[in-house]
Order: C-alpha cells, then sequence, then structure tokens
C-alpha cells in the first residue's frame, strides 16, 4: 500500500514538473519568435505549436501501451533544446508553418506525457489535474523572474532539467541505463549553467535572428551602413534589447527586432545637439510654454533632449520598457547620462498607469512613436494598445494646462488619421464644436517640400499637436516659423490649411460615424474594450482569418471522427466546450488587466497564476460531495460559472478605477481573491468529465479526450481574439460563459 501511494505521489511530482517545464517553454518559443518574426505571424507560429498537446493525446489514444512516460519525460528534455537550437542557428526561414512545426514536437510529447499519466491512473484525475495546473501556476511565475536574471539561453537549459527531473519520478522508469543517462544528462546541463561561457557565446550567435528580413538590425545594415554591429544585448522576459553601432557613430537600441529608438551623443551640453532643432519632433515644442513637461516613451532619450531644447525644466520621461533604460544607463558616458539631466523625472511604468495615477499638470504631453518602427517591421495589428484610446486621451487632456497641447508623432497616414478622429471624437465629447474641430489641431508631415515629388506625396512620420482651446496668433506663428525653415509640408493648421477629410464634418455635412464608414480602412477609435489601435483592417486580419480557419478545420476534422463513436460524441462536445470557454474566458482577462497592472508580462503572469490556482484547487475538491450538487440532473457548476464571470464584469472597472496606485503585491492579492471562485468552479469541470467517462466504462477515451480539450483550447484562444477585435472583450468573455451555460442548458 505504501509503495501504491509512493507511486500515485511520484506521478503528481511528475506531471507537476512536466507541466511546469512545458508552460515557461510555451513563453520561450514566443519571445523566441517575437525577435525573428512580425508580431502576427507570432501568434500564428505558437498558436499552431501548441496544437500539439492535442495531437499527443491523439496518438495515445491510438498507441496506448506503446510508450514509457520517463523516455518520453526525457525525450521531452532533449527536444527543448534540440528545437530552440535548431531554430536559432537556422538561417531565417520564410515558411512559418516550419518554424511551428518544429517548435510543436515537445507539446506533442508534452501532450503524450500528460494524457498517458491521466489514462493510467483515472481513478485520482482531481488530484493529477491539480498537480498539472500548479505546475502551470508555478511556471507563470517563475518564468520573468528565470529570464530577468538568467536571460534566454539559460532559462531554455534550465527548463531541459526540470522536464528531466520529472523523468525521474514516472512510475515506469525501469528502462535499462535510462536513470544513469538522466543524472548524467542533469549534471552536464548544471555544468554548463555554472560556467554559463559556452551557453551565453551560443545566445550572442542568433543566426535566425541576423538573417531575418524584417529585423530593425537587418533593416539598418542594408539601408544605412553594412558595417554596423551589436555592441550590446540584454534578454529578459520582455523583449530582446540590442544597442546597434554605426560607423558614423550614430547609436540605435532595438527591442525584439522591430522597435526601435535613437540614442544621442551628448556631453551635457545643450549647445552641442542644437541641430536636433531641425529635426520635426522639435516642432511642439516651438509654439509657447513647455515649462512642465511629460514624454510617454522617451526610449533612448532623444525626445528628453528636444524637451529641453524647447525650453522644458521639468521633464517626467516613462518608459515602460526597464531594459531600454538598462542599455542607456550602460551607454551613459555616450548619452549624457540623460535620465539623470538636471530637471528629468524617469519614471518605468507604463504610460497610462502613470497618467491615471499623478495628480499633476502639465504645458505638454508628448507620445513620439510610442511603438517605434515596429508597425512597419513588426505588425501590431493583433496587440493591445493602451496608450491611444479615447479613455487614455481623456486622462491626457485631464492633466494638460488649460493653455497646454498634446502632441503626437505617429507613423504615417493610417494611425495619423486614427490618431486624430480619436481625439475629435474626445474633443466633440468635451463640448467642442464640431465647426470648430480643424481649428484645434495642427498636422506637419516630415517630408519636405523639396523632397514631396520624390515622396509621391505621401505622409510620413507626421506631427499633430492638439489643444483644449483654440490656438492663440502667436503660437500658430511661432510655430509656423519653425516649419518654413524646416521646409516641411503643412497638413492642416488653423487659418492656413484644412485636411479635406474633416471638411464635411466641420460644415455639418457628415458625422464621424459616416467618415469612419466611407473610408476603406479601419479609422475607428479604440476604447478600453477594444484597444487594438493599430488595425487598420475592416473585419479581422488576415492572419486571424488563417488560424480561425486552421483550428475550425482541425477541430471540425476531429469531430467528424467522432461521430461514428456515437456514445462519444456527447463526452466530445463536453471536453471542447470546455476547452473553448475556459480560453475565451481567460485571454480577455489577461488583455483587459494589462491597464490595472500596466504591464503585459505582469498581466500574464498575475491572471495565470490566480486563475491556474484556483482552478487546480478546484480540481482537487472536485469529487466533495456538496460540489456534486445537481438541478435537474445538471451540474449546478455550470450555471455558477456564467454567474460569476458576469459579477466580475461588473466589478473590474471597480477595481481599475479605485486600485491602480496600490502596490504589486496587493494587486496580485486583489486578483487572486476576485478571481478565486471562478477559477475554482473552472478547475472541476474537466475531471468531472473524466469521471463521467470512468463511470461509464469509457477511460480508454481519456487520451482522446484530452486531445480533444488541446485542439478546442487553441481554437478557443483564436476565437478569444477574434472576438475581442469585433466586439471588445466584455463580449468576448460572456462567450466564454456561455460556453459553459450550454453545458449546463443542454445537459452535456
Amino acid at each position: 500500500m505504501k509503495t501504491e501511494n509512493k507511486g500515485n505521489f511520484n506521478n503528481l511530482i511528475a506531471i507537476f514538473f512536466t507541466s511546469k517545464s512545458l508552460f515557461i517553454y510555451e513563453i520561450l518559443i514566443t519571445r523566441l519568435f517575437s525577435t525573428i518574426l512580425h508580431y502576427h505571424f507570432v501568434f500564428l507560429t505558437a498558436s499552431l505549436a501548441i496544437l500539439g498537446i492535442g495531437f499527443g493525446g491523439l496518438i495515445v489514444y491510438k498507441n496506448k501501451n506503446r510508450y514509457k512516460n520517463s523516455l518520453l519525460a526525457f525525450i521531452l528534455s532533449l527536444s527543448y533544446i534540440v528545437c530552440v537550437l535548431f531554430i536559432y542557428k537556422l538561417p531565417y526561414i520564410n515558411v512559418y508553418i516550419i518554424y511551428s512545426l518544429i517548435s510543436s514536437i515537445p507539446f506533442v510529447f508534452g501532450g503524450m506525457i500528460i494524457s498517458k499519466v491521466f489514462l493510467e491512473n483515472n481513478g485520482q484525475v482531481n488530484k493529477l489535474y491539480f498537480a498539472d495546473l500548479l505546475g502551470s501556476t508555478l511556471g507563470s511565475v517563475l518564468i520573468i523572474p528565470i529570464m530577468d536574471y538568467f536571460g534566454f539561453m539559460v532559462t531554455l537549459f534550465i527548463v531541459s532539467i526540470i522536464s528531466s527531473l520529472a523523468s525521474l519520478l514516472y512510475n515506469d522508469n525501469t528502462i535499462k541505463g535510462l536513470k544513469h543517462t538522466i543524472y548524467l544528462f542533469i549534471f552536464i546541463m548544471l555544468v554548463l549553467i555554472m560556467e554559463q561561457n559556452l551557453i551565453l557565446n551560443l545566445e550572442k550567435n542568433f543566426t535566425a535572428y541576423f538573417t531575418s528580413p524584417t529585423t530593425m538590425y537587418t533593416y539598418i545594415k542594408e539601408k544605412f551602413d553594412k558595417n554596423a554591429k551589436i555592441v550590446y544585448t540584454h534578454w529578459d522576459s520582455i523583449s530582446r534589447t540590442d544597442v546597434v553601432e554605426e560607423s558614423n557613430g550614430d547609436t540605435t537600441i532595438i527591442t525584439d527586432g522591430g522597435s526601435s529608438t535613437s540614442m544621442i551623443k551628448f556631453n551635457g551640453k545643450l549647445q552641442n545637439v542644437e541641430y536636433l532643432k531641425k529635426e520635426i519632433g522639435f516642432l511642439p515644442f516651438t509654439l509657447g510654454n513647455n515649462e512642465n513637461t511629460l514624454i510617454i516613451g522617451s526610449g533612448g532619450g532623444k525626445d528628453v533632449l528636444l524637451a529641453l531644447l524647447g525650453g522644458s525644466r521639468r521633464i517626467d520621461a516613462v518608459e515602460i520598457n526597464g531594459s531600454i533604460i538598462d542599455a542607456v544607463n550602460q551607454f551613459k558616458e555616450f548619452n549624457g547620462d540623460i535620465y539623470n539631466f538636471d530637471g528629468v523625472n524617469l519614471y518605468i511604468e507604463d504610460g497610462r498607469k502613470f497618467i491615471e495615477k499623478t495628480d499633476k499638470k502639465y504645458n505638454n504631453i508628448y507620445l513620439s512613436m510610442v511603438m517605434t518602427k515596429a508597425i512597419e517591421k513588426g505588425g501590431l495589428n493583433l496587440s493591445e494598445n493602451y496608450v491611444f484610446t479615447k479613455e487614455a486621451i481623456r486622462e491626457y487632456f485631464k492633466h494638460l494646462e488649460d493653455d497646454g497641447y498634446l502632441s503626437f508623432m505617429f507613423h504615417s497616414t493610417h494611425d495619423m488619421i486614427k490618431g486624430i478622429n480619436t481625439v475629435l471624437e474626445v474633443l466633440l465629447e468635451m463640448g467642442v464644436k464640431k465647426e470648430n474641430l480643424n481649428e484645434h489641431f495642427i498636422a506637419i508631415n516630415s517630408i519636405t517640400n523639396s523632397m514631396d515629388e520624390k515622396q509621391n506625396s505621401n505622409i510620413n512620420m507626421p506631427v499633430v499637436i492638439f489643444k483644449k482651446t483654440l490656438f492663440t496668433n502667436k503660437e500658430l506663428s511661432n510655430i509656423y516659423d519653425e516649419i518654413v525653415k524646416q521646409d516641411r509640408i503643412i497638413i492642416n493648421m488653423p487659418g492656413l490649411k484644412y485636411m479635406d477629410i474633416y471638411e464635411g464634418i466641420s460644415k455639418g455635412e457628415l458625422k464621424l460615424s459616416e467618415l469612419y464608414d466611407k473610408l476603406t480602412i479601419n479609422i475607428k477609435p479604440s476604447t478600453d474594450d477594444r484597444p487594438f489601435f493599430y488595425n487598420f483592417t475592416k473585419g479581422l486580419p488576415n492572419t486571424l482569418k488563417i488560424l480561425l480557419n486552421i483550428t475550425f478545420l482541425l477541430t471540425a476534422t476531429t469531430y467528424l471522427y467522432i461521430v461514428k463513436y456515437q456514445k462519444l460524441f456527447r463526452h466530445a462536445v463536453y471536453f471542447g466546450a470546455i476547452g473553448v470557454g475556459f480560453m475565451m474566458i481567460e485571454i480577455p482577462l489577461i488583455q483587459k488587466s494589462i491597464l490595472f497592472l500596466g504591464n503585459p508580462a505582469k498581466a500574464f503572469s498575475y491572471i495565470l497564476f490566480s486563475l491556474l490556482l484556483s482552478c487546480g484547487i478546484g480540481s482537487f475538491f472536485s469529487t466533495k460531495k456538496v460540489f456534486m450538487t445537481k438541478v435537474k440532473e445538471r451540474q449546478i457548476i455550470f450555471i455558477l460559472i456564467p454567474i460569476i464571470t458576469m459579477g466580475l464584469l461588473a466589478l473590474i472597472p471597480f477595481i481599475i478605477n479605485n486600485y491602480i496606485n496600490i502596490d504589486n503585491a496587493y494587486k496580485l492579492l486583489l486578483i487572486s481573491i476576485i478571481l478565486f471562485p471562478l477559477g475554482f468552479f473552472m478547475g472541476m469541470a474537466f475531471p468531472m468529465g473524466i469521471f463521467k467517462l470512468r463511470a461509464q466504462n469509457n477511460h480508454n477515451y481519456i487520451p482522446l479526450m484530452w486531445g480533444i480539450n488541446g485542439i478546442t483550447s487553441v481554437l478557443g484562444s483564436v476565437l478569444a481574439l477574434a472576438v475581442s477585435m469585433s466586439f471588445g472583450f466584455n463580449i468576448a468573455i460572456i462567450t466564454g460563459a456561455l460556453f459553459y451555460l450550454a453545458i449546463f442548458i443542454f445537459n452535456i
């Protein structure tokens, strides 16, 4: 009996290690692909790779007794390193599906292991599922400090060790010589981690990154200086940060391959950087009083210098990416230690979070290409961004002095028009008359008059300056003189030139909403519930359509296969519904919490920690009689989940509005408390389904149901994003809750 209990306990710990390693690996490949692929292809590639978990379950269903978990876990350990290094050292591949196939291999092995353990120990599946979720929970918390401290490549080797520990614990660890091989492998991994030199050299030689046409590093080498070189690299949980130095001394900080910001050579004397006054980014500081300036997305410090040149004496510089600041500090002798310059106050946090918690008022709030260059080189149409929503614009105006300026530098025509529309809607809500809208902003093209013909009258890096009140003649005169000096093209200026597309609105012939319908691109303002500012496609982006089609096809094919087993079809619908429903609640909750936590990495970590931990606890207690309560033969938890979900949607805005300024530790505690009831009951759904199979003597089909749940979970994550982009986060979450309600109503 003791031996059996020990075996059961070992399986629980082994599942815990396997799940933890899979979760951390999932984050690692996302970080890896973020450096070499466009943002939307990162989502596509990683999502298809995760489908491997479902396929692992299907493989075990077909070949139940052919594999030993201990051997599979050791192969999983090796596959982590082999697959990542294969992607890492291969020259860039333009066929993204190949990256998905390579990175999916560990997920297949992981899915095989977990589904096989569930099959062999189906009597304690509630405890196994608890261990599985607990492993993912710990992985969600550990990934940030591990990557921040060790970097990408060392973290990969740590993941491999974690999986190797699992292979020592599975009960079928009887293969001759396997244990000794595993011990030797772990010893070698530990030696490499302790020495680190070999691993760090390996990390520097990132062939796929150096050969990818999507990276800013490649762009700089091809367009400006073929001898440009990377002189500094740091890779943490938020981004890979490189400092690239050109032969002429120009220095650029690149994050995740696509986003870039300039670092200016500065010796502390402003007269030595007077040449920056010739740049279009200086124009927002030429109108009038810039005593107090807020710069959101201060990057390498160039915008700080522009503000200083414009007469700002007190500058609050806000930058979300601490890795950029670390890079700036590494080169402080080059940049004059700009963030410690007299009058400059640095804040490493999200700009939206900062503006909502401060009580300061500013003469100028400046956002200069907050997602610099990423729009061209990284493709951000699937990413949420809370600094350009209507709610954010209201906050900016609230923190401006009455005669203050709200200034933006955009990338091109599309984001400029969408940004203008967003601000104009807010101005209308503030009481500005529609016939005066054109009088409240100045827009200037970075392209000069002399370059206009060659550039085919394109708009590139335009600056737009808004004001709550009308511009004074002096302000207009000041900026006009500077525009003439720079030979820039005026797009809109009160009393001089107006944008044609807003003429109809000013004359009362057209509403803004009618303008949105009239144009072929999506220029409708984004909101906190739909913060996809860089999505200019009407309808869903093509990448998302492709992924939806693939996951729908795979799901439909799986269910067509199940149809011939009528006794299983109901179970298949059940496991599919909880797979889709769970992800459609989880994904939007993570995205909504970015606003509260001020950081995507924290949002991901905190929400998953809270939700997966409570799910695990719910799974553990799912066999208790009190939770088996039924209403007309229907499990009561499936009516409780939608009710709790609706309550959360009402509670979340209150939490954001009233507790945004509390410390992160308290935020984690608060999130854990409010999500606990939801996660507790959602965690019961999977083991209850397994027990239903077992009660009907269908336990041999557990791997098949695991596979279906894995495939539909990926479908759910894609659907969550699609519904969020089309209708908003709240509708996506409600849709997820409806899947659970359907299980209750139709007694699935």
